[in-house]
């Protein structure tokens, strides 16, 4: 299966407040962890990028969700 099919798999599983909710999401926005999860769920590669960040000599941790390429066009296609 390709990524394109994934994320076809992926999309025909959201309702149409899920479908509306990822539809906001712009070309190079971050993805929340649900969406990022449940596209991993159906196969479809997620990069993950960690954060260190310093605030006020306290170090906080975390990741973030890059739009896959395959994602940002499929969701251009479907708008």
């Amino acid at each position: 299966m390709t990524q394109r099919d994934l994320l076809e798999r992926w999309w025909s599983t959201l309702d149409a407040p899920g479908r509306r909710d990822v539809l906001r999401v712009g070309p190079g926005d971050f993805l929340s962890e649900a969406v990022a999860r449940d596209l991993q769920r159906c196969g479809v590669h997620v990069p993950g990028v960690a954060l260190a960040v310093d605030v006020a000599g306290e170090v906080r941790r975390g990741v973030v969700h890059v739009q896959p390429r395959e994602l940002t066009d499929f969701l251009v296609a479907v708008r």
